[in-house]
Protein backbone atom coordinates (compact mmCIF):
# COMPACT_ATOMS: atom_id res chain seq x y z
CA UNK A 1 0.00 0.00 0.00
CA UNK A 2 2.91 2.36 0.70
CA UNK A 3 4.21 1.95 -2.84
CA UNK A 4 0.76 2.64 -4.28
CA UNK A 5 0.49 5.75 -2.10
CA UNK A 6 3.89 7.00 -3.22
CA UNK A 7 2.90 6.46 -6.85
CA UNK A 8 -0.34 8.41 -6.45
CA UNK A 9 1.53 11.21 -4.68
CA UNK A 10 4.05 11.39 -7.52
CA UNK A 11 1.28 11.51 -10.14
CA UNK A 12 -0.49 14.26 -8.16
CA UNK A 13 2.73 16.27 -7.98
CA UNK A 14 3.26 16.01 -11.73
CA UNK A 15 -0.36 16.70 -12.65
CA UNK A 16 0.11 20.49 -13.01
CA UNK A 17 2.95 19.87 -15.44
CA UNK A 18 0.71 17.56 -17.43
CA UNK A 19 -2.33 19.77 -17.60
CA UNK A 20 -0.92 23.18 -18.44
CA UNK A 21 -2.10 24.66 -21.72
CA UNK A 22 0.68 25.21 -24.21
CA UNK A 23 0.60 27.99 -26.79
CA UNK A 24 2.01 27.49 -29.26
CA UNK A 25 2.49 23.75 -29.53
CA UNK A 26 5.46 22.07 -31.15
CA UNK A 27 3.18 21.28 -34.08
CA UNK A 28 2.62 25.02 -34.57
CA UNK A 29 6.36 25.64 -34.51
CA UNK A 30 6.99 22.92 -37.10
CA UNK A 31 4.26 24.31 -39.35
CA UNK A 32 5.61 27.84 -38.98
CA UNK A 33 9.06 26.63 -40.03
CA UNK A 34 7.55 24.96 -43.10
CA UNK A 35 6.71 27.06 -46.16
CA UNK A 36 3.08 28.08 -45.95
CA UNK A 37 2.11 26.43 -49.22
CA UNK A 38 3.11 23.06 -47.76
CA UNK A 39 0.86 23.28 -44.73
CA UNK A 40 -2.15 25.23 -45.98
CA UNK A 41 -4.19 24.88 -49.13
CA UNK A 42 -3.66 27.49 -51.78
CA UNK A 43 -6.03 30.42 -51.46
CA UNK A 44 -7.62 32.46 -54.15
CA UNK A 45 -5.81 35.79 -54.64
CA UNK A 46 -7.16 38.45 -52.31
CA UNK A 47 -8.35 41.76 -53.73
CA UNK A 48 -6.98 44.31 -53.90
CA UNK A 49 -3.49 42.85 -54.55
CA UNK A 50 -0.45 43.83 -52.50
CA UNK A 51 2.03 46.52 -53.48
CA UNK A 52 5.18 45.49 -55.34
CA UNK A 53 8.10 46.16 -53.00
CA UNK A 54 11.78 45.23 -52.85
CA UNK A 55 11.38 43.83 -49.32
CA UNK A 56 7.84 42.41 -49.77
CA UNK A 57 6.29 45.01 -47.47
CA UNK A 58 3.10 45.42 -49.49
CA UNK A 59 0.84 43.72 -46.89
CA UNK A 60 1.01 43.08 -43.12
CA UNK A 61 1.60 39.37 -43.60
CA UNK A 62 4.30 39.61 -46.26
CA UNK A 63 6.08 42.38 -44.35
CA UNK A 64 6.07 40.43 -41.07
CA UNK A 65 7.19 37.29 -42.88
CA UNK A 66 10.12 39.16 -44.41
CA UNK A 67 11.04 40.65 -41.03
CA UNK A 68 11.00 37.26 -39.28
CA UNK A 69 13.05 35.70 -42.08
CA UNK A 70 15.72 38.40 -41.86
CA UNK A 71 15.89 38.18 -38.06
CA UNK A 72 16.06 34.39 -38.10
CA UNK A 73 19.18 34.45 -40.25
CA UNK A 74 20.75 37.30 -38.26
CA UNK A 75 20.51 39.90 -41.06
CA UNK A 76 19.53 42.79 -38.80
CA UNK A 77 20.58 45.42 -41.32
CA UNK A 78 17.89 44.14 -43.66
CA UNK A 79 15.48 43.71 -40.74
CA UNK A 80 15.86 47.44 -40.04
CA UNK A 81 14.02 48.17 -43.30
CA UNK A 82 10.84 46.74 -41.72
CA UNK A 83 10.84 49.20 -38.80
CA UNK A 84 9.08 52.59 -38.74
CA UNK A 85 11.78 54.66 -37.06
CA UNK A 86 10.04 57.99 -37.48
CA UNK A 87 9.16 60.14 -34.46
CA UNK A 88 10.75 57.85 -31.88
CA UNK A 89 11.74 59.04 -28.38
CA UNK A 90 15.32 60.30 -28.23
CA UNK A 91 16.54 57.32 -26.18
CA UNK A 92 15.12 54.91 -28.74
CA UNK A 93 16.09 56.98 -31.78
CA UNK A 94 19.69 56.87 -30.57
CA UNK A 95 19.78 53.14 -31.34
CA UNK A 96 20.75 51.95 -34.80
CA UNK A 97 17.91 50.25 -36.73
CA UNK A 98 19.94 47.02 -36.76
CA UNK A 99 20.33 47.06 -32.95
CA UNK A 100 16.67 47.89 -32.52
CA UNK A 101 15.80 44.97 -34.82
CA UNK A 102 18.03 42.66 -32.75
CA UNK A 103 16.31 43.69 -29.53
CA UNK A 104 12.92 43.29 -31.21
CA UNK A 105 13.87 39.74 -32.23
CA UNK A 106 14.81 38.80 -28.66
CA UNK A 107 11.58 40.29 -27.28
CA UNK A 108 9.37 38.61 -29.89
CA UNK A 109 11.18 35.29 -29.53
CA UNK A 110 10.52 35.21 -25.79
CA UNK A 111 7.13 36.85 -25.40
CA UNK A 112 4.99 36.59 -28.53
CA UNK A 113 4.13 33.87 -31.01
CA UNK A 114 3.37 35.46 -34.37
CA UNK A 115 0.70 33.58 -36.30
CA UNK A 116 1.36 34.63 -39.89
CA UNK A 117 -1.69 32.80 -41.23
CA UNK A 118 -4.01 35.01 -39.18
CA UNK A 119 -2.56 38.23 -40.64
CA UNK A 120 -4.02 40.01 -43.64
CA UNK A 121 -2.39 39.65 -47.03
CA UNK A 122 -4.14 42.72 -48.40
CA UNK A 123 -2.42 46.05 -48.89
CA UNK A 124 -5.30 47.60 -46.90
CA UNK A 125 -4.84 45.27 -43.92
CA UNK A 126 -7.68 44.00 -41.74
CA UNK A 127 -10.88 45.92 -42.28
CA UNK A 128 -13.00 44.62 -39.38
CA UNK A 129 -10.62 44.66 -36.40
CA UNK A 130 -11.85 47.93 -34.86
CA UNK A 131 -8.48 49.64 -35.45
CA UNK A 132 -7.62 52.54 -37.72
CA UNK A 133 -7.28 51.51 -41.36
CA UNK A 134 -3.52 52.17 -41.31
CA UNK A 135 -2.84 49.83 -38.36
CA UNK A 136 -3.09 46.04 -37.83
CA UNK A 137 -2.59 44.18 -34.56
CA UNK A 138 0.08 41.45 -34.51
CA UNK A 139 -0.26 40.55 -30.83
CA UNK A 140 0.07 41.78 -27.27
CA UNK A 141 2.94 41.44 -24.79
CA UNK A 142 2.25 41.41 -21.04
CA UNK A 143 4.24 44.12 -19.26
CA UNK A 144 3.81 45.30 -15.64
CA UNK A 145 0.12 44.37 -15.31
CA UNK A 146 -0.61 45.93 -18.68
CA UNK A 147 -0.16 44.91 -22.27
CA UNK A 148 2.03 46.36 -24.98
CA UNK A 149 0.45 46.02 -28.41
CA UNK A 150 2.61 45.04 -31.36
CA UNK A 151 1.28 46.82 -34.45
CA UNK A 152 2.00 46.74 -38.15
CA UNK A 153 1.48 50.23 -39.56
CA UNK A 154 0.97 51.44 -43.13
CA UNK A 155 3.43 54.24 -43.89
CA UNK A 156 4.23 56.17 -47.09
CA UNK A 157 7.14 54.87 -49.10
CA UNK A 158 7.90 58.17 -50.86
CA UNK A 159 6.70 57.30 -54.34
CA UNK A 160 3.02 57.59 -53.64
CA UNK A 161 2.63 53.97 -52.47
CA UNK A 162 2.20 52.80 -48.89
CA UNK A 163 3.99 49.90 -47.26
CA UNK A 164 3.68 48.10 -43.93
CA UNK A 165 6.25 48.31 -41.11
CA UNK A 166 6.45 47.66 -37.37
CA UNK A 167 4.75 50.67 -35.77
CA UNK A 168 6.89 53.33 -34.08
CA UNK A 169 4.41 53.16 -31.17
CA UNK A 170 5.54 49.57 -30.65
CA UNK A 171 9.24 50.30 -31.18
CA UNK A 172 9.20 52.93 -28.45
CA UNK A 173 8.64 50.13 -25.87
CA UNK A 174 11.26 47.72 -27.23
CA UNK A 175 14.30 48.91 -25.17
CA UNK A 176 12.27 48.69 -21.97
CA UNK A 177 10.94 45.24 -22.88
CA UNK A 178 14.46 44.13 -23.80
CA UNK A 179 15.74 45.05 -20.33
CA UNK A 180 13.13 42.69 -18.89
CA UNK A 181 13.19 39.86 -21.41
CA UNK A 182 16.69 40.23 -22.84
CA UNK A 183 19.77 38.14 -22.17
CA UNK A 184 20.86 40.13 -19.13
CA UNK A 185 24.48 40.92 -18.23
CA UNK A 186 25.54 37.26 -17.90
CA UNK A 187 23.81 36.26 -21.11
CA UNK A 188 25.29 39.21 -22.97
CA UNK A 189 28.77 38.29 -21.74
CA UNK A 190 28.44 34.60 -22.60
CA UNK A 191 26.91 35.26 -26.01
CA UNK A 192 29.90 37.46 -26.92
CA UNK A 193 32.42 34.74 -26.00
CA UNK A 194 30.62 31.62 -27.27
CA UNK A 195 30.06 30.45 -30.85
CA UNK A 196 26.69 31.54 -32.18
CA UNK A 197 24.28 28.63 -32.69
CA UNK A 198 20.77 27.60 -31.72
CA UNK A 199 19.44 24.25 -30.50
CA UNK A 200 15.65 23.88 -30.38
CA UNK A 201 15.22 27.62 -29.98
CA UNK A 202 17.95 27.98 -27.33
CA UNK A 203 20.96 30.21 -27.93
CA UNK A 204 24.46 28.90 -27.28
CA UNK A 205 24.79 30.57 -23.86
CA UNK A 206 21.40 29.20 -22.82
CA UNK A 207 22.46 25.67 -23.77
CA UNK A 208 25.67 26.04 -21.74
CA UNK A 209 23.74 27.43 -18.75
CA UNK A 210 21.21 24.60 -18.91
CA UNK A 211 23.97 21.98 -19.01
CA UNK A 212 25.63 23.70 -16.06
CA UNK A 213 22.40 23.57 -14.05
CA UNK A 214 22.06 19.89 -14.94
CA UNK A 215 25.62 19.14 -13.82
CA UNK A 216 25.11 20.97 -10.53
CA UNK A 217 21.87 19.07 -9.90
CA UNK A 218 23.60 15.74 -10.64
CA UNK A 219 26.51 16.50 -8.31
CA UNK A 220 24.24 17.71 -5.50
CA UNK A 221 21.92 14.70 -5.83
CA UNK A 222 24.70 12.11 -5.86
CA UNK A 223 25.23 12.01 -2.05
CA UNK A 224 21.47 11.73 -1.52
CA UNK A 225 21.10 8.80 -3.90
CA UNK A 226 24.25 7.15 -2.52
CA UNK A 227 22.95 7.38 1.04
CA UNK A 228 19.51 6.09 0.01
CA UNK A 229 20.93 3.09 -1.84
CA UNK A 230 23.28 2.33 1.07
CA UNK A 231 20.40 2.28 3.55
CA UNK A 232 18.29 0.14 1.24
CA UNK A 233 21.19 -2.28 0.69
CA UNK A 234 21.29 -3.00 4.43
CA UNK A 235 17.73 -4.30 4.43
CA UNK A 236 18.50 -7.60 2.71
CA UNK A 237 19.84 -9.45 -0.29
CA UNK A 238 16.93 -8.73 -2.64
CA UNK A 239 17.26 -4.96 -2.94
CA UNK A 240 19.30 -4.70 -6.15
CA UNK A 241 16.21 -4.01 -8.28
CA UNK A 242 15.03 -1.27 -5.91
CA UNK A 243 18.49 0.31 -5.92
CA UNK A 244 18.56 0.31 -9.73
CA UNK A 245 15.06 1.79 -9.73
CA UNK A 246 16.20 4.71 -7.58
CA UNK A 247 19.52 5.22 -9.39
CA UNK A 248 17.95 5.06 -12.86
CA UNK A 249 14.32 6.17 -13.37
CA UNK A 250 13.99 8.26 -10.21
CA UNK A 251 17.27 10.10 -10.83
CA UNK A 252 16.35 10.81 -14.46
CA UNK A 253 12.94 12.12 -13.41
CA UNK A 254 14.58 14.38 -10.83
CA UNK A 255 17.02 15.78 -13.39
CA UNK A 256 14.22 16.40 -15.90
CA UNK A 257 12.24 18.26 -13.24
CA UNK A 258 15.34 20.34 -12.47
CA UNK A 259 15.62 21.25 -16.16
CA UNK A 260 11.96 22.28 -16.24
CA UNK A 261 12.30 24.40 -13.11
CA UNK A 262 15.51 26.13 -14.21
CA UNK A 263 14.37 26.74 -17.79
CA UNK A 264 12.63 30.08 -16.97
CA UNK A 265 15.89 31.35 -15.44
CA UNK A 266 17.57 31.43 -18.86
CA UNK A 267 14.61 33.23 -20.48
CA UNK A 268 13.88 30.71 -23.24
CA UNK A 269 12.26 31.65 -26.50
CA UNK A 270 8.68 30.76 -27.38
CA UNK A 271 10.07 28.07 -29.69
CA UNK A 272 12.15 26.57 -26.87
CA UNK A 273 9.12 26.70 -24.59
CA UNK A 274 7.14 24.83 -27.24
CA UNK A 275 9.79 22.10 -27.29
CA UNK A 276 9.74 22.02 -23.48
CA UNK A 277 5.95 21.93 -23.33
CA UNK A 278 6.05 18.92 -25.61
CA UNK A 279 7.35 17.24 -22.43
CA UNK A 280 9.23 14.60 -24.38
CA UNK A 281 11.88 14.11 -21.69
CA UNK A 282 9.34 14.36 -18.89
CA UNK A 283 7.09 11.74 -20.46
CA UNK A 284 10.05 9.43 -21.13
CA UNK A 285 11.24 9.80 -17.53
CA UNK A 286 7.75 9.39 -16.10
CA UNK A 287 7.06 6.31 -18.25
CA UNK A 288 10.37 4.81 -17.17
CA UNK A 289 9.41 5.36 -13.53
CA UNK A 290 5.97 3.79 -14.00
CA UNK A 291 7.22 0.83 -16.07
CA UNK A 292 10.11 0.17 -13.69
CA UNK A 293 7.71 0.51 -10.75
CA UNK A 294 5.40 -2.06 -12.33
CA UNK A 295 8.37 -4.40 -12.79
CA UNK A 296 9.29 -4.01 -9.10
CA UNK A 297 5.68 -4.72 -8.13
CA UNK A 298 5.61 -7.81 -10.37
CA UNK A 299 8.76 -9.22 -8.82
CA UNK A 300 7.46 -8.56 -5.31
CA UNK A 301 4.09 -10.21 -6.04
CA UNK A 302 5.75 -13.22 -7.67
CA UNK A 303 7.97 -13.68 -4.62
CA UNK A 304 4.99 -13.43 -2.24
CA UNK A 305 2.91 -15.88 -4.31
CA UNK A 306 5.76 -18.39 -4.48
CA UNK A 307 6.28 -18.16 -0.72
CA UNK A 308 2.59 -18.97 -0.30
CA UNK A 309 2.85 -21.92 -2.68
CA UNK A 310 0.85 -20.27 -5.47
CA UNK A 311 3.26 -20.91 -8.32
CA UNK A 312 0.49 -20.71 -10.92
CA UNK A 313 -0.46 -17.21 -9.80
CA UNK A 314 3.21 -16.23 -9.93
CA UNK A 315 3.44 -17.38 -13.54
CA UNK A 316 0.42 -15.25 -14.40
CA UNK A 317 2.08 -12.05 -13.17
CA UNK A 318 4.41 -11.72 -16.17
CA UNK A 319 1.74 -11.58 -18.95
CA UNK A 320 -0.56 -9.41 -16.83
CA UNK A 321 2.12 -6.85 -16.09
CA UNK A 322 3.27 -6.94 -19.72
CA UNK A 323 -0.25 -5.87 -20.72
CA UNK A 324 -0.20 -3.16 -18.03
CA UNK A 325 3.16 -1.83 -19.26
CA UNK A 326 1.89 -1.76 -22.84
CA UNK A 327 -1.18 0.25 -21.80
CA UNK A 328 1.00 2.69 -19.85
CA UNK A 329 3.31 3.23 -22.83
CA UNK A 330 0.38 3.73 -25.22
CA UNK A 331 -1.18 6.24 -22.81
CA UNK A 332 2.12 8.10 -22.60
CA UNK A 333 2.38 8.16 -26.39
CA UNK A 334 -1.11 9.66 -26.70
CA UNK A 335 -0.31 12.29 -24.06
CA UNK A 336 2.89 13.15 -25.89
CA UNK A 337 1.04 13.57 -29.20
CA UNK A 338 -1.56 15.72 -27.43
CA UNK A 339 1.21 17.92 -26.00
CA UNK A 340 2.76 18.27 -29.44
CA UNK A 341 -0.52 19.70 -30.72
CA UNK A 342 -2.06 16.64 -32.33
CA UNK A 343 -5.57 15.70 -31.24
CA UNK A 344 -5.39 12.35 -29.48
CA UNK A 345 -9.18 12.02 -29.70
CA UNK A 346 -8.94 12.25 -33.49
CA UNK A 347 -6.25 9.57 -33.51
CA UNK A 348 -8.36 7.31 -31.29
CA UNK A 349 -11.41 7.88 -33.49
CA UNK A 350 -9.37 6.92 -36.54
CA UNK A 351 -8.29 3.76 -34.81
CA UNK A 352 -11.80 3.01 -33.56
CA UNK A 353 -13.05 1.02 -36.55
CA UNK A 354 -9.81 -0.90 -36.84
CA UNK A 355 -9.84 -1.54 -33.11
CA UNK A 356 -13.38 -2.89 -33.32
CA UNK A 357 -12.37 -5.29 -36.08
CA UNK A 358 -9.37 -6.43 -34.07
CA UNK A 359 -11.54 -6.89 -30.98
CA UNK A 360 -14.00 -9.09 -32.87
CA UNK A 361 -11.17 -11.13 -34.36
CA UNK A 362 -9.54 -11.52 -30.95
CA UNK A 363 -12.73 -12.51 -29.13
CA UNK A 364 -11.73 -16.16 -28.75
CA UNK A 365 -8.22 -15.19 -27.72
CA UNK A 366 -9.63 -12.91 -25.03
CA UNK A 367 -11.89 -15.72 -23.79
CA UNK A 368 -8.90 -18.05 -23.59
CA UNK A 369 -6.86 -15.39 -21.78
CA UNK A 370 -9.65 -14.95 -19.23
CA UNK A 371 -9.78 -18.73 -18.90
CA UNK A 372 -6.04 -18.79 -18.21
CA UNK A 373 -6.46 -16.07 -15.57
CA UNK A 374 -9.24 -18.11 -13.95
CA UNK A 375 -7.08 -21.25 -13.92
CA UNK A 376 -4.12 -19.38 -12.48
CA UNK A 377 -6.06 -17.53 -9.79
CA UNK A 378 -8.59 -20.15 -8.63
CA UNK A 379 -6.14 -23.05 -9.34
CA UNK A 380 -8.61 -25.94 -9.67
CA UNK A 381 -5.67 -27.83 -11.19
CA UNK A 382 -1.93 -27.20 -11.31
CA UNK A 383 0.86 -28.29 -13.59
CA UNK A 384 1.69 -31.90 -12.68
CA UNK A 385 -1.78 -32.69 -11.26
CA UNK A 386 -3.64 -35.84 -12.29
CA UNK A 387 -7.26 -34.97 -13.00
CA UNK A 388 -10.45 -35.99 -14.73
CA UNK A 389 -11.87 -33.43 -17.17
CA UNK A 390 -15.15 -34.32 -18.75
CA UNK A 391 -14.90 -38.01 -19.64
CA UNK A 392 -11.10 -38.16 -19.90
CA UNK A 393 -8.23 -38.34 -17.45
CA UNK A 394 -4.62 -37.21 -17.60
CA UNK A 395 -1.76 -35.19 -16.13
CA UNK A 396 -1.66 -31.41 -16.66
CA UNK A 397 1.65 -30.56 -18.34
CA UNK A 398 1.19 -26.87 -19.17
CA UNK A 399 -1.35 -24.08 -18.69
CA UNK A 400 -0.68 -21.50 -21.40
CA UNK A 401 -2.43 -18.26 -22.26
CA UNK A 402 -4.45 -20.01 -24.95
CA UNK A 403 -4.35 -23.79 -24.43
CA UNK A 404 -3.95 -26.28 -21.60
CA UNK A 405 -1.84 -29.33 -22.48
CA UNK A 406 -2.73 -32.66 -20.84
CA UNK A 407 -0.97 -36.04 -21.08
CA UNK A 408 -3.56 -38.86 -21.03
CA UNK A 409 -3.17 -42.36 -19.57
CA UNK A 410 -2.56 -43.62 -23.11
CA UNK A 411 0.41 -41.19 -23.27
CA UNK A 412 -1.29 -39.09 -25.93
CA UNK A 413 -1.38 -35.29 -25.63
CA UNK A 414 -4.58 -33.25 -25.65
CA UNK A 415 -4.58 -29.48 -26.23
CA UNK A 416 -7.84 -28.00 -24.98
CA UNK A 417 -8.67 -24.28 -25.08
CA UNK A 418 -8.76 -22.58 -21.70
CA UNK A 419 -12.26 -21.20 -22.31
CA UNK A 420 -13.54 -24.78 -22.79
CA UNK A 421 -11.40 -26.32 -20.05
CA UNK A 422 -12.64 -24.04 -17.25
CA UNK A 423 -16.27 -24.86 -18.13
CA UNK A 424 -15.73 -28.62 -17.71
CA UNK A 425 -16.25 -30.50 -14.46
CA UNK A 426 -12.71 -30.89 -13.13
CA UNK A 427 -11.87 -33.64 -10.64
CA UNK A 428 -8.39 -33.21 -9.22
CA UNK A 429 -7.03 -36.51 -7.91
CA UNK A 430 -3.75 -34.91 -6.87
CA UNK A 431 -5.55 -32.84 -4.23
CA UNK A 432 -6.47 -35.96 -2.23
CA UNK A 433 -4.79 -36.07 1.17
CA UNK A 434 -5.30 -39.88 1.20
CA UNK A 435 -6.75 -42.58 -1.08
CA UNK A 436 -9.71 -44.79 -0.24
CA UNK A 437 -9.32 -48.58 -0.01
CA UNK A 438 -12.83 -50.13 -0.05
CA UNK A 439 -13.11 -53.59 -1.60
CA UNK A 440 -16.29 -55.68 -1.35
CA UNK A 441 -15.95 -59.44 -0.72
CA UNK A 442 -18.59 -61.74 -2.28
CA UNK A 443 -18.72 -64.87 -0.05
CA UNK A 444 -20.49 -68.13 -0.69
CA UNK A 445 -23.93 -68.66 0.87
CA UNK A 446 -22.73 -71.75 2.76
CA UNK A 447 -20.46 -69.52 4.89
CA UNK A 448 -21.45 -69.90 8.57
CA UNK A 449 -21.70 -67.07 11.07
CA UNK A 450 -19.08 -68.81 13.22
CA UNK A 451 -16.67 -68.42 10.31
CA UNK A 452 -17.71 -64.91 9.31
CA UNK A 453 -17.24 -63.17 12.69
CA UNK A 454 -13.62 -64.27 13.22
CA UNK A 455 -12.86 -63.40 9.60
CA UNK A 456 -14.21 -59.86 10.04
CA UNK A 457 -12.21 -59.37 13.24
CA UNK A 458 -9.04 -60.65 11.56
CA UNK A 459 -9.44 -58.33 8.57
CA UNK A 460 -10.06 -55.38 10.95
CA UNK A 461 -6.90 -56.21 12.90
CA UNK A 462 -4.91 -56.50 9.66
CA UNK A 463 -6.09 -53.05 8.53
CA UNK A 464 -5.46 -51.41 11.90
CA UNK A 465 -1.94 -52.79 12.18
CA UNK A 466 -0.87 -51.90 8.64
CA UNK A 467 1.49 -48.91 8.65
CA UNK A 468 -0.03 -47.30 5.55
CA UNK A 469 -3.68 -47.48 6.69
CA UNK A 470 -5.15 -44.42 8.39
CA UNK A 471 -6.39 -44.88 11.96
CA UNK A 472 -9.95 -43.94 11.17
CA UNK A 473 -12.21 -44.91 9.70
CA UNK A 474 -11.53 -48.66 9.57
CA UNK A 475 -14.73 -50.61 9.04
CA UNK A 476 -15.47 -54.21 8.04
CA UNK A 477 -19.20 -54.86 7.76
CA UNK A 478 -21.50 -57.67 6.68
CA UNK A 479 -23.30 -55.46 4.23
CA UNK A 480 -26.17 -57.51 2.83
CA UNK A 481 -27.43 -60.75 1.34
CA UNK A 482 -26.75 -60.37 -2.33
CA UNK A 483 -28.53 -62.28 -5.11
CA UNK A 484 -25.63 -64.72 -5.48
CA UNK A 485 -23.37 -64.07 -2.49
CA UNK A 486 -22.95 -62.63 0.98
CA UNK A 487 -21.44 -59.15 0.64
CA UNK A 488 -18.72 -58.09 3.06
CA UNK A 489 -17.85 -54.34 2.75
CA UNK A 490 -14.48 -52.91 3.78
CA UNK A 491 -13.73 -49.18 4.22
CA UNK A 492 -10.33 -47.66 5.02
CA UNK A 493 -7.88 -45.05 3.69
CA UNK A 494 -4.26 -45.36 2.62
CA UNK A 495 -2.10 -42.48 3.90
CA UNK A 496 -0.54 -41.41 0.60
CA UNK A 497 -1.25 -39.16 -2.36
CA UNK A 498 1.13 -41.06 -4.63
CA UNK A 499 -0.92 -43.50 -6.69
CA UNK A 500 1.91 -46.04 -7.31
CA UNK A 501 2.51 -46.17 -3.53
CA UNK A 502 -1.20 -46.72 -3.03
CA UNK A 503 -1.18 -49.64 -5.48
CA UNK A 504 1.65 -51.30 -3.54
CA UNK A 505 -0.23 -50.93 -0.23
CA UNK A 506 -3.48 -52.15 -1.78
CA UNK A 507 -1.68 -55.18 -3.18
CA UNK A 508 -0.32 -56.08 0.27
CA UNK A 509 -3.77 -55.73 1.83
CA UNK A 510 -5.42 -57.81 -0.91
CA UNK A 511 -2.91 -60.62 -0.36
CA UNK A 512 -3.44 -60.40 3.40
CA UNK A 513 -7.22 -60.66 2.96
CA UNK A 514 -6.78 -63.63 0.63
CA UNK A 515 -4.57 -65.35 3.24
CA UNK A 516 -7.16 -64.72 5.96
CA UNK A 517 -9.87 -66.25 3.76
CA UNK A 518 -7.77 -69.37 3.43
CA UNK A 519 -7.04 -69.49 7.17
CA UNK A 520 -10.71 -69.23 8.12
CA UNK A 521 -11.76 -71.63 5.38
CA UNK A 522 -14.10 -69.11 3.78
CA UNK A 523 -14.55 -69.30 0.03
CA UNK A 524 -15.54 -66.63 -2.43
CA UNK A 525 -18.86 -66.94 -4.19
CA UNK A 526 -17.56 -68.73 -7.33
CA UNK A 527 -16.22 -72.22 -6.75
CA UNK A 528 -13.66 -71.94 -9.58
CA UNK A 529 -12.86 -68.22 -9.38
CA UNK A 530 -12.46 -66.29 -6.20
CA UNK A 531 -13.60 -62.77 -6.92
CA UNK A 532 -12.66 -59.62 -5.18
CA UNK A 533 -14.55 -56.54 -6.34
CA UNK A 534 -12.31 -53.58 -5.68
CA UNK A 535 -13.81 -50.18 -6.54
CA UNK A 536 -15.75 -51.67 -9.42
CA UNK A 537 -12.78 -53.67 -10.84
CA UNK A 538 -12.73 -57.49 -10.69
CA UNK A 539 -9.40 -58.96 -9.61
CA UNK A 540 -9.23 -62.72 -10.37
CA UNK A 541 -7.05 -65.46 -8.97
CA UNK A 542 -6.90 -69.28 -8.68
CA UNK A 543 -8.30 -71.17 -5.71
Amino acid sequence: MKRVGYGLLLMWALLPLWSQATTPTLKNVMEQDTPSEEVTPKRAPETPPTVADEFERGSPRSSMEGLLHAMRYGDFDQAGHYLDTRNLPDTVAALEPAELARQLKVVLDRTLWVDLQSMSNSKHGQSEDGLPSYRDLVGKIAHHQRQVSVYMQRVPRGDGESIWKISNATLSHIPELYRIHGDGPIGEFLSQHLPAFEVMGLQSWQVVALLLFLLIAYVLSWPLFWLTNTLIGRRGDHTQHLQRFISGPIRLLLLVLVIRQTLPLIRPSIEAQAFAEGRTLLIIAFLWVVVAGLELTRQHLMQVLRERGKDQGALLMRPLFTVAKTLVILTGLLLWLENLGFKATTILAGLGIGGLAVALAAQKSVENLIGAITLYMSTPVRVGNFCRFGTQMGVVEEIGLRYTRIRTLDRTVIHISNATFVDLQLENFSEREKIRFSPTLHLRYDTRASQLRPLMDAITDALQTHEMVDEAPVRVRFHKFGPQALQLSILSYINTTDFPVYLEAAEELNLTILTLLEQHKVALADATQRRLSHEGTLLTGTP
